[in-house]
This record gives C-alpha cells, sequence and structure tokens, in this order.
C-alpha cells in the first residue's frame, strides 16, 4: 500500500477520514488543504485477510481501493490547478 495516496469516497465525497482493510488494517485522516495524510493509527492485523477495500468513515460506504485512489489524485491535481 502506498502511503501517501489521498482518497476521495466517490458516494459522499468525503475526503477526510477512512478505514482502510488490506492484509492489515488502518485508520486514517486526511488533509485537503495539504494534500496528505495528517495522522494514522498503526498497522493493525486484519481478521478479513482476502479484504482490500476502504471504508467512508461519514457514509459507511465500502469500495475499492484503487476507485478511491484514482478519485484522489484528480482531486489533487485540480486543487494544485486552482491554487495556481
Amino acid at each position: 500500500m502506498i502511503m501517501n495516496t489521498f482518497f476521495v469516497c466517490p458516494h459522499c465525497g468525503n475526503n477526510k477520514k477512512f478505514k482502510i482493510f488490506t492484509r492489515s488494517f488502518q485508520v486514517i485522516k486526511q488533509s485537503p488543504e495539504l494534500g496528505k495524510r495528517t495522522d494514522e493509527s498503526g498497522f493493525l492485523p486484519s481478521l478479513r485477510e482476502n479484504d482490500n477495500h476502504i471504508e467512508c468513515q461519514f457514509c459507511f460506504k465500502k469500495f475499492e481501493y484503487d476507485n478511491a485512489a484514482a478519485i484522489g489524485k484528480k482531486y489533487i491535481q485540480t486543487i494544485q490547478r486552482c491554487m495556481k
């Protein structure tokens, strides 16, 4: 998992708090203004080892890691263009 990946929820547009489920479990907080993670929990073992998804902390929807990362990348690029 890439540690500096920025996520955006495709359902509600949340860009701040997520749970990440892969071989391990982690809770992260992000700053849309900075475009990076501001806080992350330590890695905990995941009891659902076959899972590879992200869960939004606001709408509680589950979605694929790659979908949220792709939307997050476009979001950061748009924000950076607007700031220039």
